[in-house]
């Protein structure tokens, strides 16, 4: 190369990406309205010296469960390596910027969302049965019943996708070596050589592994269940008769929810971000009038930042109201047992703008920066 200075051009060794997960976005709404009506009916009726028997066995579940993804990033990969190339100059350099790279393995896309979620199922069951007898009869009534209701939901937005884990993101080399001739200088001398590098950038790499995306959300997540269960068991006798009403119920109402929006996604593990080397020899006529020197902006694992801005919203509405009733005329008899086992499970949880945890056992490290300033002559003569 001519000993002049090089005119002033960029040199870049590429932008460099390796699995890394795809942006999600969203701008709508998501509905899950179901409706389910079960209403079994059961009547007996009998005349005079008569026996009414009623008997109703109801085996009943009700899913409405739901699962909503939306606007959701994609995760990183892993075990990626994304990496910046060597730059070498040789001569008196000139040059505006050099850059090794903006490198990054591994990450996680962001996830926007703007819009609504709406989960709002309905579950309607009314069995009953009634038994009538008339005069000198007898009047059953037995009622069974097993039913499920399952109305959770799973709704997720705007959810930032996690970091790869084992990626690798390392900026390249830089090694640049200048000679020149002068008389010899003392230590201390800071002027510059009309030969001597006046780079505006140096750098290796703009380094990033593993580091979980953004999350976005804007809108509103409404959960809203409604379970009504009323069974009704009756039997009325008349005069010197025998009336029973027997009803056993064993009712569950899930009605939980799992929502989650605005959360950024969590950072890998075991990921390195590491700046290349920058190595600069020159001589005491050829001193360096760089602006900036810098051995990548370096990060691997990090947690992304939630954002959240809307509402979230979970209104669950359970009615059981089981009857049981048994009316027995002058000198009878009249029974009515009920027994009901009823569990609610209406619990929540809500996790909104929540910023994603850093991940383990991650390296970010600068390269290393070397200048000799003065040749090896010249330290001989000054010792």
């Amino acid at each position: 190369m001519s000993a002049d200075s090089l005119p002033r051009f960029l040199t870049h060794t590429g932008d460099n990406s390796a699995g890394n997960g795809g942006k999600g976005y969203f701008a709508g709404s998501l509905i899950h309205s179901s409706y389910a009506g079960f209403e079994p009916l059961n009547v007996v009726w009998p005349g005079v010296h008569a026996t009414a028997l009623a008997h109703q066995t109801n085996i009943a579940y009700f899913d409405q469960s739901a699962s909503q993804i939306a606007g959701v990033g994609g995760d990183g990969g892993n075990w990626n390596a994304a990496l910046g190339g060597s730059v070498g100059a040789f001569g008196s350099v000139g040059i505006g910027a050099i850059a090794t790279g903006g490198n990054s393995a591994g990450n996680g896309g962001d996830g926007y969302f703007s819009g609504a979620m709406v989960h709002a199922p309905v579950a309607v069951y009314a069995p009953i049965n009634i038994a009538v007898a008339g005069n000198n009869s007898s009047a059953n009534a037995d009622q069974t019943n097993n039913v499920v209701f399952d109305q959770s939901a799973f709704q997720m937005g705007g959810v930032g996708g996690d970091g790869g884990n084992g990626n690798a993101a390392i900026g390249g080399g830089l090694s640049v070596f200048e000679t020149g001739y002068g008389p010899h200088l003392p230590i201390g001398w800071s002027g510059l050589s009309h030969g001597g590098m006046g780079s505006n950038v140096i750098a290796s790499g703009d380094n990033h592994a593993g580091n979980g995306g953004d999350g976005y959300f804007y809108g509103g997540i409404v959960h809203a269940s409604f379970a009504l269960y009323y069974p009704i068991n009756i039997a009325v006798a008349g005069y010197n008769s025998t009336a029973y009403a027997e009803q056993t119920n064993n009712v569950v109402f899930d009605q939980s929810a799992f929502q989650m929006a605005g959360v950024g996604g969590n950072g890998g593990n075991g990921n390195h971000a590491i700046g290349g080397t920058a190595d600069i020899f020159s001589s005491i006529f050829d001193l360096i009038g760089s602006d900036v020197i810098t051995t990548g902006n370096n990060s691997a694992g990090n947690g992304g930042n939630g954002h959240f801005s809307g509402s979230m919203i979970d209104i669950d509405v359970a009615i059981y109201v089981p009857i049981n009733i048994a009316v027995a005329g002058y000198n009878s008899t009249a029974e009515a047992h009920q027994s009901n086992n009823v569990v609610f499970d209406q619990s929540t949880i809500q996790i909104a703008g929540i910023g994603g945890d850093g991940g383990h056992g991650n390296a970010a490290l600068g390269g290393d920066f070397a200048m000799q300033l003065l040749s090896d002559l010249h330290l001989l003569d000054l010792a």
